[in-house]
Protein backbone atom coordinates (compact mmCIF):
# COMPACT_ATOMS: atom_id res chain seq x y z
CA UNK A 1 0.00 0.00 0.00
CA UNK A 2 1.20 3.51 -0.78
CA UNK A 3 2.43 5.33 2.30
CA UNK A 4 0.43 8.41 1.32
CA UNK A 5 -2.79 6.42 1.47
CA UNK A 6 -1.88 5.13 4.89
CA UNK A 7 -1.20 8.64 6.17
CA UNK A 8 -4.50 9.83 4.70
CA UNK A 9 -6.35 7.01 6.42
CA UNK A 10 -4.69 7.77 9.75
CA UNK A 11 -5.63 11.39 9.37
CA UNK A 12 -9.24 10.40 8.80
CA UNK A 13 -9.12 8.36 11.99
CA UNK A 14 -7.90 11.30 14.00
CA UNK A 15 -10.73 13.44 12.67
CA UNK A 16 -13.32 10.71 13.05
CA UNK A 17 -12.62 9.52 16.59
CA UNK A 18 -10.34 12.03 18.24
CA UNK A 19 -13.16 13.62 20.23
CA UNK A 20 -15.10 10.43 20.87
CA UNK A 21 -12.53 8.47 22.85
CA UNK A 22 -10.49 9.43 25.95
CA UNK A 23 -6.84 9.34 25.01
CA UNK A 24 -4.93 9.54 28.27
CA UNK A 25 -4.83 7.96 31.71
CA UNK A 26 -4.90 9.90 34.95
CA UNK A 27 -1.96 9.62 37.38
CA UNK A 28 -1.98 9.26 41.14
CA UNK A 29 0.61 11.92 41.99
CA UNK A 30 1.06 15.34 40.45
CA UNK A 31 4.86 15.00 40.46
CA UNK A 32 4.80 11.72 38.54
CA UNK A 33 5.26 11.94 34.76
CA UNK A 34 2.08 11.39 32.77
CA UNK A 35 1.80 7.94 31.27
CA UNK A 36 -0.40 7.51 28.21
CA UNK A 37 -2.05 4.14 27.80
CA UNK A 38 -3.53 3.39 24.40
CA UNK A 39 -7.27 2.96 24.35
CA UNK A 40 -8.84 -0.07 22.71
CA UNK A 41 -9.89 2.13 19.79
CA UNK A 42 -6.32 3.32 19.30
CA UNK A 43 -5.15 -0.29 19.46
CA UNK A 44 -7.73 -1.18 16.82
CA UNK A 45 -6.61 1.61 14.52
CA UNK A 46 -2.91 1.01 15.05
CA UNK A 47 -3.22 -2.77 14.80
CA UNK A 48 -5.05 -2.63 11.47
CA UNK A 49 -2.67 0.01 10.11
CA UNK A 50 0.30 -2.18 11.05
CA UNK A 51 -1.16 -5.24 9.31
CA UNK A 52 -1.78 -3.18 6.18
CA UNK A 53 1.76 -1.80 6.26
CA UNK A 54 3.13 -5.34 6.74
CA UNK A 55 1.14 -6.61 3.76
CA UNK A 56 -0.97 -9.09 5.73
CA UNK A 57 -4.23 -7.14 5.26
CA UNK A 58 -5.24 -5.23 2.11
CA UNK A 59 -7.53 -2.67 3.69
CA UNK A 60 -9.99 -2.16 6.51
CA UNK A 61 -13.12 -0.15 7.06
CA UNK A 62 -14.49 0.13 10.58
CA UNK A 63 -17.73 1.54 11.97
CA UNK A 64 -18.76 1.40 15.63
CA UNK A 65 -22.03 3.06 16.63
CA UNK A 66 -23.54 3.50 20.07
CA UNK A 67 -27.08 4.67 20.65
CA UNK A 68 -27.57 4.91 16.90
CA UNK A 69 -24.70 7.37 16.44
CA UNK A 70 -21.25 6.72 14.98
CA UNK A 71 -18.48 6.99 17.54
CA UNK A 72 -15.76 5.35 15.45
CA UNK A 73 -15.52 5.45 11.68
CA UNK A 74 -12.39 5.13 9.59
CA UNK A 75 -10.98 3.38 6.55
CA UNK A 76 -7.42 2.37 5.73
CA UNK A 77 -5.51 0.75 2.91
CA UNK A 78 -6.07 0.37 -0.80
CA UNK A 79 -8.94 -0.46 -3.10
CA UNK A 80 -6.37 -2.79 -4.63
CA UNK A 81 -2.75 -3.02 -3.57
CA UNK A 82 -1.47 -3.30 -7.14
CA UNK A 83 -2.63 0.20 -8.10
CA UNK A 84 -2.30 1.69 -4.63
CA UNK A 85 -5.59 3.58 -5.11
CA UNK A 86 -6.78 4.55 -1.61
CA UNK A 87 -9.83 2.77 -0.25
CA UNK A 88 -12.86 5.06 -0.57
CA UNK A 89 -15.39 5.44 2.22
CA UNK A 90 -18.05 3.89 -0.04
CA UNK A 91 -15.99 0.89 -1.17
CA UNK A 92 -17.97 -2.21 -2.12
CA UNK A 93 -16.97 -5.52 -0.52
CA UNK A 94 -17.95 -9.14 -1.07
CA UNK A 95 -20.12 -10.02 1.94
CA UNK A 96 -20.05 -13.79 1.44
CA UNK A 97 -21.69 -15.36 4.53
CA UNK A 98 -22.71 -12.00 5.99
CA UNK A 99 -25.51 -12.54 3.46
CA UNK A 100 -26.91 -15.20 5.81
CA UNK A 101 -28.38 -12.89 8.49
CA UNK A 102 -30.14 -10.91 5.74
CA UNK A 103 -31.71 -14.09 4.33
CA UNK A 104 -32.76 -15.11 7.83
CA UNK A 105 -34.46 -11.74 8.35
CA UNK A 106 -36.28 -12.21 5.02
CA UNK A 107 -37.54 -15.59 6.19
CA UNK A 108 -38.58 -14.20 9.58
CA UNK A 109 -40.63 -11.55 7.78
CA UNK A 110 -42.52 -14.36 6.03
CA UNK A 111 -42.96 -16.16 9.35
CA UNK A 112 -44.62 -13.04 10.75
CA UNK A 113 -46.89 -12.90 7.71
CA UNK A 114 -47.94 -16.52 8.17
CA UNK A 115 -46.47 -17.62 4.84
CA UNK A 116 -44.03 -20.04 6.45
CA UNK A 117 -43.76 -21.66 9.87
CA UNK A 118 -40.55 -22.13 11.83
CA UNK A 119 -41.41 -25.70 12.79
CA UNK A 120 -42.92 -26.76 9.48
CA UNK A 121 -41.05 -29.35 7.40
CA UNK A 122 -39.22 -27.61 4.58
CA UNK A 123 -40.72 -30.21 2.22
CA UNK A 124 -43.99 -28.25 2.54
CA UNK A 125 -42.30 -25.52 0.47
CA UNK A 126 -39.49 -27.53 -1.12
CA UNK A 127 -40.89 -31.00 -1.91
CA UNK A 128 -37.44 -32.12 -3.10
CA UNK A 129 -36.55 -32.68 0.58
CA UNK A 130 -39.44 -35.03 1.41
CA UNK A 131 -37.42 -38.25 1.73
CA UNK A 132 -33.99 -37.51 3.15
CA UNK A 133 -31.44 -40.11 4.13
CA UNK A 134 -28.61 -39.76 6.65
CA UNK A 135 -25.04 -41.01 6.43
CA UNK A 136 -24.37 -43.85 8.90
CA UNK A 137 -21.11 -45.56 7.93
CA UNK A 138 -18.73 -46.55 5.14
CA UNK A 139 -16.53 -44.68 2.72
CA UNK A 140 -17.62 -42.72 -0.32
CA UNK A 141 -18.05 -45.74 -2.54
CA UNK A 142 -19.57 -47.99 0.12
CA UNK A 143 -21.81 -45.56 1.98
CA UNK A 144 -24.51 -46.84 4.31
CA UNK A 145 -27.42 -44.46 4.89
CA UNK A 146 -30.58 -44.60 6.98
CA UNK A 147 -33.88 -42.70 6.67
CA UNK A 148 -34.00 -39.34 8.45
CA UNK A 149 -35.69 -39.71 11.84
CA UNK A 150 -37.78 -36.63 11.11
CA UNK A 151 -38.20 -33.95 8.48
CA UNK A 152 -35.87 -30.98 8.24
CA UNK A 153 -37.69 -27.88 9.53
CA UNK A 154 -37.35 -24.20 8.70
CA UNK A 155 -35.86 -23.72 12.17
CA UNK A 156 -33.22 -26.37 11.36
CA UNK A 157 -32.18 -24.32 8.33
CA UNK A 158 -31.87 -21.15 10.42
CA UNK A 159 -29.78 -22.91 13.08
CA UNK A 160 -27.58 -24.93 10.68
CA UNK A 161 -28.78 -28.13 12.31
CA UNK A 162 -30.43 -29.56 9.18
CA UNK A 163 -27.70 -32.11 8.47
CA UNK A 164 -26.94 -30.40 5.18
CA UNK A 165 -23.25 -29.45 4.91
CA UNK A 166 -20.79 -27.61 2.66
CA UNK A 167 -18.28 -29.20 0.30
CA UNK A 168 -15.41 -27.35 2.05
CA UNK A 169 -16.13 -27.79 5.78
CA UNK A 170 -14.53 -31.20 6.18
CA UNK A 171 -13.51 -34.38 4.43
CA UNK A 172 -16.09 -36.91 5.58
CA UNK A 173 -17.61 -39.23 2.98
CA UNK A 174 -20.55 -36.80 2.79
CA UNK A 175 -18.31 -33.87 1.83
CA UNK A 176 -16.50 -36.17 -0.61
CA UNK A 177 -19.93 -36.96 -2.11
CA UNK A 178 -20.61 -33.23 -2.49
CA UNK A 179 -17.34 -32.74 -4.38
CA UNK A 180 -17.80 -35.82 -6.55
CA UNK A 181 -21.34 -34.85 -7.54
CA UNK A 182 -20.97 -31.05 -7.75
CA UNK A 183 -23.17 -30.29 -4.74
CA UNK A 184 -21.97 -26.68 -4.66
CA UNK A 185 -22.58 -23.42 -6.45
CA UNK A 186 -20.38 -21.94 -9.11
CA UNK A 187 -18.09 -19.16 -7.92
CA UNK A 188 -18.33 -20.19 -4.29
CA UNK A 189 -15.26 -20.43 -2.08
CA UNK A 190 -13.63 -23.74 -1.18
CA UNK A 191 -13.52 -25.42 -4.58
CA UNK A 192 -10.78 -27.98 -5.25
CA UNK A 193 -9.15 -29.27 -8.41
CA UNK A 194 -11.01 -32.37 -9.50
CA UNK A 195 -14.40 -31.29 -8.14
CA UNK A 196 -17.33 -32.10 -10.40
CA UNK A 197 -18.89 -29.12 -12.20
CA UNK A 198 -21.01 -27.08 -9.77
CA UNK A 199 -24.75 -26.56 -10.06
CA UNK A 200 -25.72 -24.01 -12.68
CA UNK A 201 -28.80 -22.65 -10.87
CA UNK A 202 -30.12 -22.54 -7.32
CA UNK A 203 -32.92 -24.94 -8.29
CA UNK A 204 -30.30 -27.39 -9.58
CA UNK A 205 -28.35 -27.00 -6.34
CA UNK A 206 -31.53 -27.73 -4.37
CA UNK A 207 -32.02 -30.95 -6.37
CA UNK A 208 -28.43 -32.04 -5.70
CA UNK A 209 -28.63 -31.21 -1.99
CA UNK A 210 -31.86 -33.16 -1.67
CA UNK A 211 -30.28 -36.20 -3.37
CA UNK A 212 -27.20 -36.11 -1.14
CA UNK A 213 -27.00 -37.88 2.23
CA UNK A 214 -27.30 -35.71 5.32
CA UNK A 215 -24.22 -35.43 7.52
CA UNK A 216 -26.31 -36.18 10.63
CA UNK A 217 -29.91 -36.41 11.76
CA UNK A 218 -31.92 -33.17 11.52
CA UNK A 219 -31.72 -31.12 14.71
CA UNK A 220 -28.85 -33.18 16.15
CA UNK A 221 -26.18 -30.48 16.19
CA UNK A 222 -24.81 -27.34 14.53
CA UNK A 223 -23.04 -27.98 11.21
CA UNK A 224 -22.21 -24.91 9.15
CA UNK A 225 -23.78 -25.47 5.78
CA UNK A 226 -25.73 -24.67 2.65
CA UNK A 227 -28.81 -24.42 4.89
CA UNK A 228 -29.19 -20.67 4.39
CA UNK A 229 -28.89 -21.05 0.64
CA UNK A 230 -31.81 -23.47 0.85
CA UNK A 231 -33.62 -20.93 3.05
CA UNK A 232 -33.20 -18.32 0.32
CA UNK A 233 -34.92 -20.58 -2.23
CA UNK A 234 -37.65 -21.22 0.33
CA UNK A 235 -38.13 -17.44 0.64
CA UNK A 236 -38.49 -17.22 -3.13
CA UNK A 237 -41.09 -19.97 -3.33
CA UNK A 238 -43.10 -18.84 -0.31
CA UNK A 239 -43.14 -15.19 -1.39
CA UNK A 240 -43.47 -15.74 -5.13
CA UNK A 241 -40.62 -13.26 -5.68
CA UNK A 242 -37.03 -13.74 -6.87
CA UNK A 243 -34.65 -13.36 -3.95
CA UNK A 244 -32.96 -10.24 -5.31
CA UNK A 245 -36.32 -8.52 -5.74
CA UNK A 246 -37.47 -9.53 -2.25
CA UNK A 247 -34.27 -8.18 -0.75
CA UNK A 248 -34.51 -4.92 -2.70
CA UNK A 249 -38.17 -4.21 -1.98
CA UNK A 250 -38.50 -5.53 1.56
CA UNK A 251 -35.04 -4.94 3.12
CA UNK A 252 -32.61 -2.85 1.06
CA UNK A 253 -35.16 -0.17 0.16
CA UNK A 254 -36.49 0.46 3.68
CA UNK A 255 -32.98 0.34 5.16
CA UNK A 256 -31.49 2.55 2.43
CA UNK A 257 -28.87 -0.08 1.58
CA UNK A 258 -28.25 1.59 -1.77
CA UNK A 259 -25.28 -0.50 -2.94
CA UNK A 260 -26.29 -3.92 -1.61
CA UNK A 261 -26.51 -6.24 -4.61
CA UNK A 262 -25.83 -9.66 -6.06
CA UNK A 263 -24.37 -8.11 -9.23
CA UNK A 264 -21.89 -5.22 -9.20
CA UNK A 265 -22.85 -2.77 -11.93
CA UNK A 266 -20.62 -0.78 -14.27
CA UNK A 267 -21.31 2.33 -12.17
CA UNK A 268 -20.26 0.52 -8.98
CA UNK A 269 -17.16 -1.12 -10.46
CA UNK A 270 -14.68 1.70 -9.63
CA UNK A 271 -15.53 1.20 -5.93
CA UNK A 272 -15.34 -2.62 -5.90
CA UNK A 273 -12.31 -3.98 -4.05
CA UNK A 274 -9.91 -6.68 -5.19
CA UNK A 275 -10.16 -9.93 -3.25
CA UNK A 276 -6.97 -11.54 -1.90
CA UNK A 277 -5.70 -14.90 -0.67
CA UNK A 278 -3.55 -14.90 2.45
CA UNK A 279 -0.08 -16.28 1.77
CA UNK A 280 3.22 -16.82 3.54
CA UNK A 281 4.56 -13.67 1.91
CA UNK A 282 1.44 -11.67 2.76
CA UNK A 283 -1.26 -11.82 0.11
CA UNK A 284 -1.83 -12.71 -3.52
CA UNK A 285 -4.76 -11.46 -5.64
CA UNK A 286 -7.61 -13.98 -5.76
CA UNK A 287 -10.10 -12.01 -7.86
CA UNK A 288 -9.92 -8.54 -9.33
CA UNK A 289 -12.95 -6.30 -9.54
CA UNK A 290 -13.12 -6.58 -13.34
CA UNK A 291 -12.85 -10.39 -13.37
CA UNK A 292 -15.17 -11.01 -10.45
CA UNK A 293 -18.07 -13.44 -10.57
CA UNK A 294 -20.06 -10.58 -8.99
CA UNK A 295 -20.02 -8.91 -12.40
CA UNK A 296 -22.01 -11.73 -14.03
CA UNK A 297 -25.78 -11.04 -14.17
CA UNK A 298 -26.36 -14.79 -14.68
CA UNK A 299 -24.60 -15.82 -11.45
CA UNK A 300 -26.49 -17.71 -8.75
CA UNK A 301 -28.26 -15.52 -6.21
CA UNK A 302 -27.33 -17.63 -3.22
CA UNK A 303 -28.93 -16.46 0.04
CA UNK A 304 -26.10 -18.17 1.89
CA UNK A 305 -23.24 -16.07 0.58
CA UNK A 306 -23.47 -14.06 -2.63
CA UNK A 307 -24.18 -10.41 -1.76
CA UNK A 308 -21.87 -7.42 -2.03
CA UNK A 309 -22.28 -4.06 -0.37
CA UNK A 310 -20.72 -1.16 1.49
CA UNK A 311 -20.00 -0.74 5.17
CA UNK A 312 -22.71 1.95 5.25
CA UNK A 313 -25.22 -0.51 3.79
CA UNK A 314 -24.52 -3.15 6.37
CA UNK A 315 -24.39 -0.85 9.37
CA UNK A 316 -28.00 0.11 8.60
CA UNK A 317 -28.94 -3.57 8.72
CA UNK A 318 -26.98 -4.12 11.93
CA UNK A 319 -28.56 -1.07 13.56
CA UNK A 320 -32.01 -2.41 12.68
CA UNK A 321 -31.16 -5.57 14.63
CA UNK A 322 -29.76 -3.55 17.55
CA UNK A 323 -33.02 -1.54 17.53
CA UNK A 324 -34.96 -4.83 17.73
CA UNK A 325 -36.43 -4.63 14.24
CA UNK A 326 -36.71 -0.91 13.51
CA UNK A 327 -34.57 1.63 11.65
CA UNK A 328 -35.38 5.33 11.24
CA UNK A 329 -39.05 4.72 12.01
CA UNK A 330 -39.35 1.81 9.58
CA UNK A 331 -40.12 -1.53 11.19
CA UNK A 332 -38.98 -4.67 9.40
CA UNK A 333 -39.50 -7.21 12.19
CA UNK A 334 -41.37 -7.34 15.48
CA UNK A 335 -39.38 -7.19 18.69
CA UNK A 336 -40.41 -10.78 19.41
CA UNK A 337 -38.93 -11.98 16.11
CA UNK A 338 -35.63 -10.21 16.73
CA UNK A 339 -35.52 -11.52 20.29
CA UNK A 340 -36.00 -15.04 18.88
CA UNK A 341 -33.03 -14.51 16.54
CA UNK A 342 -30.89 -13.49 19.54
CA UNK A 343 -31.92 -16.46 21.70
CA UNK A 344 -29.00 -18.95 21.94
CA UNK A 345 -30.03 -22.46 20.92
CA UNK A 346 -26.96 -24.45 19.84
CA UNK A 347 -23.21 -24.34 20.36
CA UNK A 348 -21.26 -23.86 17.15
CA UNK A 349 -18.13 -25.67 18.39
CA UNK A 350 -14.74 -25.34 16.78
CA UNK A 351 -11.71 -23.53 18.13
CA UNK A 352 -12.07 -21.27 21.16
CA UNK A 353 -12.08 -18.03 19.17
CA UNK A 354 -14.94 -19.18 16.93
CA UNK A 355 -17.01 -21.19 19.41
CA UNK A 356 -20.16 -19.24 20.25
CA UNK A 357 -23.79 -20.08 20.77
CA UNK A 358 -26.11 -19.81 17.78
CA UNK A 359 -29.64 -18.45 17.53
CA UNK A 360 -31.69 -17.99 14.36
CA UNK A 361 -29.17 -16.93 11.72
CA UNK A 362 -26.82 -15.28 14.23
CA UNK A 363 -23.89 -16.32 16.39
CA UNK A 364 -24.56 -15.14 19.95
CA UNK A 365 -21.80 -14.01 22.29
CA UNK A 366 -21.60 -14.84 25.99
CA UNK A 367 -19.30 -14.04 28.90
CA UNK A 368 -16.83 -16.72 27.83
CA UNK A 369 -16.51 -15.46 24.25
CA UNK A 370 -16.25 -11.82 25.37
CA UNK A 371 -13.51 -12.68 27.88
CA UNK A 372 -11.20 -13.90 25.10
CA UNK A 373 -11.96 -11.02 22.75
CA UNK A 374 -14.67 -12.84 20.83
CA UNK A 375 -18.30 -11.89 20.28
CA UNK A 376 -19.46 -9.67 23.18
CA UNK A 377 -21.95 -11.16 25.62
CA UNK A 378 -25.52 -10.80 24.36
CA UNK A 379 -24.45 -9.56 20.92
CA UNK A 380 -25.42 -11.35 17.74
CA UNK A 381 -23.56 -11.31 14.47
CA UNK A 382 -21.63 -13.23 11.86
CA UNK A 383 -18.75 -13.03 9.41
CA UNK A 384 -17.95 -13.68 5.78
CA UNK A 385 -15.21 -15.71 4.10
CA UNK A 386 -13.46 -12.51 3.03
CA UNK A 387 -13.18 -11.54 6.71
CA UNK A 388 -16.04 -9.13 6.84
CA UNK A 389 -17.49 -9.23 10.37
CA UNK A 390 -20.23 -7.53 12.35
CA UNK A 391 -22.22 -7.71 15.53
CA UNK A 392 -25.31 -5.98 16.90
CA UNK A 393 -26.06 -5.72 20.62
CA UNK A 394 -29.66 -4.74 21.45
CA UNK A 395 -28.99 -4.53 25.20
CA UNK A 396 -26.33 -1.84 24.75
CA UNK A 397 -27.71 -0.47 21.45
CA UNK A 398 -24.23 -1.06 20.09
CA UNK A 399 -23.12 -2.15 16.62
CA UNK A 400 -19.68 -2.79 15.17
CA UNK A 401 -18.49 -3.73 11.72
CA UNK A 402 -15.18 -4.41 9.99
CA UNK A 403 -14.90 -4.75 6.24
CA UNK A 404 -12.00 -6.14 4.23
CA UNK A 405 -11.68 -8.77 1.51
CA UNK A 406 -9.00 -11.35 2.25
CA UNK A 407 -9.58 -15.10 2.13
CA UNK A 408 -7.66 -16.52 5.05
CA UNK A 409 -6.95 -20.25 5.22
CA UNK A 410 -6.39 -22.34 8.31
CA UNK A 411 -2.67 -21.64 8.67
CA UNK A 412 -3.28 -17.88 8.77
CA UNK A 413 -6.26 -17.76 11.12
CA UNK A 414 -4.30 -15.62 13.57
CA UNK A 415 -5.04 -12.72 11.22
CA UNK A 416 -8.78 -13.29 11.56
CA UNK A 417 -8.54 -13.70 15.32
CA UNK A 418 -6.51 -10.49 15.61
CA UNK A 419 -8.76 -8.19 13.61
CA UNK A 420 -11.95 -9.44 15.27
CA UNK A 421 -10.44 -9.26 18.75
CA UNK A 422 -9.31 -5.70 18.10
CA UNK A 423 -12.78 -4.70 16.89
CA UNK A 424 -14.67 -6.49 19.66
CA UNK A 425 -12.58 -4.99 22.44
CA UNK A 426 -12.77 -1.52 20.97
CA UNK A 427 -16.55 -1.75 20.64
CA UNK A 428 -17.00 -3.09 24.16
CA UNK A 429 -14.83 -0.24 25.43
CA UNK A 430 -16.96 2.28 23.56
CA UNK A 431 -20.17 0.63 24.80
CA UNK A 432 -19.04 0.82 28.41
CA UNK A 433 -17.80 4.39 28.06
CA UNK A 434 -14.13 3.47 28.41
Amino acid sequence: MASGALRAGLGAIALGIGLAVPLGASVAHAEAPAVSHPTAVEELRDGLAAMIAQGTLPNAQVIIASGGKDVVRFHLGSLDRESGKPLPDNAIFRLYSMTKPITTVAAMMLVEEGRISLDAPISRYLPEFANMRVYQSGDLDNMVTVPAARHITVRDLMTHSSGITYNFTGNTPVQQYYRKHGVMRGGGVGGRPGDAPPAATMDELIQRLAAAPLLHQPGERFSYSNSTGVLGVLVERASGMPLDRFFTERIFGPLEMHDATFVVSDAQLPRFVTNYNASVDGMTPAETAQQSEYRDPARMFDGGGALAGTAEDYIHFAQMLANRGEWHGRRLLSTDSVDAMFTPLLETGGQAHENVMFGLGLGIGDAASEAIGGMPAGAGGWSGSGNTYFFADPRRNLVALLMTNELIGGEFTERTVKIRTLLNRAAVGVGSGK
